[in-house]
């Protein structure tokens, strides 16, 4: 069955997934405070990268409600598992990593 707004919203309000992540986000903000000072926006990058690692719990709260419509997410299945007792995607770690370093400097509110 298709992904739907019903069934990808239920994902972005468990917390299990908020606990993925609020850890995606905090490799990914350190990836951005070790990448190299030349890139561009590197300043502002940082900067959020900083804001988010002092509001992991906070931030990732906030970007999960977008987060699950992006392409990395919404293409793999969501479903309800029993075994666990909640909303569940097929997607990985590295899915959500690579949709936040895409969407990195939208976050950051950098103008494009």
């Amino acid at each position: 069955m298709a992904n739907d707004s019903y069934s990808q919203q239920a994902l972005a309000t468990d917390p299990r997934f908020q606990i993925r992540v609020r850890s995606c986000l905090a490799n990914v903000a350190w990836q951005v405070l070790a990448e190299d000072p030349a890139t561009p926006n590197h300043a502002a990058r940082a900067t959020y990268a900083h804001t988010v690692i002092s509001s992991l719990t906070g931030i990732a709260q906030q970007v999960s409600g977008w987060l699950v419509e992006r392409p990395n997410l919404i293409q793999f299945e969501t479903s309800y598992s029993f075994l666990a007792g909640g909303v569940v995607t097929a997607a990985g770690d590295p899915d959500i990593e690579s949709q936040l370093l895409t969407d990195w400097n939208e976050m950051a509110g950098i103008q494009s």
